[in-house]
């Protein structure tokens, strides 16, 4: 979380082009060769500009998902439940390119995308010789030969559908060892990719395969990149397919585990209250704990006043009132006197956003703080949010190092620690984490971490959480925990004007509760609630007297109590409107059941042998003879 006591401060559109990947993006043309002049297709004009005041972006216009909530409140059609979600897939082949055709620079349905200035330089031809040709009578040839001020794109434009998943397919080679990032991306602001992959390429054909799910509303593109200047690339036989299947086909039918419930508590000192609504861990992010705060001086630790106390307090605290409590603490912000950038003011302070300029002094830090509380804390975050500049400026190597050397220290210190990747945020976390991947950071890390808070239709999270999937599973990770270190709910800025926004009572209790099983289905296993003193209406857990839970806090609580320990064993969505989990306890199974439309009847398949249904206030019921009841934005537990 960006601090809550200081301003944010925007990177200029033009510095976040020139240093992203997944950067804005322009149009024109340019070669450094006249033997292939670029297609006359390609835009001539910027086309991934930010947008003219008043003309809508992408993130502005209300998508499938904003009217979800904008249409009617109630329902009077029956729906009939299935019995059971399902888990096939089914592919369509939406574009192909053989790249066979007759053309002179790009195959037909590629362009180039450029900007920056001064202009980069490329190539591109059809390729036609033996050995650079994957299958049948062509293939396309593509050259970065200088990015200039910004970077050249080989993309392939394609109306993406919000909420669908993709799967791109296609083979690549090149003349000499290269760096190559194919990816899906959002064509509008935050120009984001929804499917991404960095590879090595060299002579031999290799077949790159990425998926994800569309979360935009305009048009994107399949999109090739090269970071080898004056490398050749060769691609062939491109296929776009869009998949079906069951979106919320369980990820884990594991028992839901302890480290799923956790919280943040940034206020200790004002109160001396633990929470009970059910956490079973704290994560420690703006608690004046920082490597900058603890050592502000080399050598200098003070642990019987100021921040080195505050953070025994922290620790004494959290394992005080819950022995069995896991702690997760999060490493980062530099001194100024070991920054790399002592100058520049990161949010947290002088230097405090640069990687070690020593990274002895990193090692230094993680061993003391390893040796201090070992087998007191057991989880350790890298860094928090590092993919937005003012909380990092370093390099990805620099992160990578820095996960290895914590890695060492923290195993030395105790081998049940556990280290936790950067937390990164939706936007540009998915380039960064690509970055770190393709780089080796996931061999030093144990689990993943994202940040993803979510407004009051938290079913939106699903599809990004399934992108993170397919991205570890890209890296051959994707059998590693996935964590969402840090997150809560929010106005949706797409349906109400946040400034006069006031939340039912059905989307106060509603809306973590739900976050929380969207999350575990998807297969994140721990998420911390930023943060339990938090006065925002949607968000506030406890009242101004720090004691007294609200309605908010009662329903995460009683989420915890279906949830812990279950086996979600089977879940679906019928008509992206009513959700069903299917939960298991031994030889009972009990149901979650939702509808985001208000007074929606549902009638129960005869096979689930259930017989009371029970609310997120704790009312039990009978259920009606004639198994139908009305569903609405609160869960309710069905069981026998």
């Amino acid at each position: 979380m960006r601090s809550l006591f200081k301003s944010w401060v925007p990177v200029s559109v033009a510095a976040s082009c020139a240093l992203l990947l997944a950067a804005c993006g322009g149009g024109g043309s340019s070669s450094d060769e006249p033997a292939a002049t670029p297609d006359t297709a390609s835009a001539t004009q910027p086309g991934d500009l930010p947008p003219l005041a008043g003309v809508a972006s992408d993130s502005l216009v209300p998508g499938a998902d904003a009217r979800l909530e904008l249409a009617a409140t109630t329902s009077t059609t029956t729906l009939a439940l299935p019995a059971a979600g399902g888990s096939s897939v089914q592919s369509t082949v939406l574009a192909t390119s053989s790249m066979d055709g007759s053309f002179a620079s790009t195959a037909p349905g590629w362009r180039i995308n450029y900007w920056g200035s001064p202009s980069p330089r490329w190539y591109v031809a059809r390729e036609t010789r033996s050995g650079y040709v994957h299958a049948g009578a062509a293939s396309q040839q593509f050259r970065m030969s200088s990015k200039g001020g910004g970077d050249v794109h080989l993309t392939y434009p394609y109306a993406f559908a919000q909420g669908k998943t993709y799967r791109t397919t296609l083979y690549l080679r090149s003349d000499v060892p290269a760096v190559v990032t194919v990816q899906m991306r959002r064509d509008a602001a935050p120009w984001d990719s929804f499917g991404t992959k960095t590879v090595d390429v060299d002579t031999a054909w290799q077949k790159i395969e990425i998926a994800g799910t569309y979360p935009g509303t305009v048009p994107g593109t399949v999109r090739i990149a090269s970071d080898t200047p004056g490398a050749n690339l060769w691609i062939d036989e491109f296929k776009l397919e869009e998949l079906k299947f069951n979106e919320l086909a369980p990820f884990s039918t594991e028992p839901i585990p302890d480290t799923l419930f956790g919280m943040h508590v940034n206020k200790l000192g004002w109160h001396q209250t633990y929470p009970h609504v059910g956490q079973h861990m704290i994560r420690l992010w703006n608690t004046g704990t920082t490597w900058r705060e603890l050592e502000p001086v080399n050598d200098v630790w003070d642990w019987n006043a100021t921040h080195g106390k505050r953070l025994d307090m922290y620790v004494d605290y959290i394992l005080r009132n819950n022995p069995n409590a896991s702690i997760l603490y999060t490493l980062g912000q530099t001194p100024q006197w070991a920054s790399s950038t002592p100058d520049v003011d990161g949010l947290y302070g002088p230097g405090a956003s640069g990687a070690p300029v020593n990274m002895a002094d990193w090692r230094d830090y993680v061993r003391t703080l390893a040796r201090r509380y070992a087998g007191r804390i057991r989880y350790w975050e890298l860094w928090n949010e590092p993919d937005y500049q003012p909380h990092y400026n370093g390099s990805i190597a620099q992160m990578v190092e820095m996960a290895r050397i914590a890695r060492e220290e923290l195993l030395a210190a105790d081998p049940g620690n556990r280290l936790v990747s950067p937390g990164v945020t939706v936007g540009q976390g998915m380039h960064f984490l690509n970055l770190f991947l393709a780089a080796g950071g996931g061999a030093q890390v144990d689990i993943v971490g994202f940040h993803w808070y979510f407004n009051t239709s938290p079913e939106k999270i699903g599809p990004v959480i399934g992108n993170v999937r397919q991205l570890m599973e890209n890296y051959g990770i994707g059998h590693k925990p996935l964590w969402n270190t840090e997150g809560a709910p929010g106005c949706d800025s797409l349906v109400y004007e946040c400034s006069e926004f006031v939340p039912t009572p059905q989307q106060v209790r509603s809306t973590t509760a739900r976050a929380l099983m969207m999350m575990w289905a998807k297969g994140v296993s721990n998420f911390n609630y930023y943060f339990w003193e938090r006065s925002e209406p949607l968000a506030r857990l406890v009242e101004s007297d720090f004691r007294t839970p609200t309605e908010a806090a009662k329903a995460y609580a009683t989420m915890e109590r279906w949830m812990r320990g279950a086996r979600l064993v089977d879940a679906y969505a019928l008509n992206q409107q009513v959700y069903v989990f299917k939960l298991n306890r031994g030889t009972e199974n009990r149901y979650v059941l939702w509808s985001t439309v208000e007074g929606q009847p549902a009638s129960l398949p005869a096979g689930w042998a259930v017989t009371r249904r029970t609310t997120l206030q704790e009312a039990t019921t009978t259920l009606p003879a004639s198994r139908e009841i009305t569903l609405g934005l609160e869960p309710v537990l069905l069981e026998p």
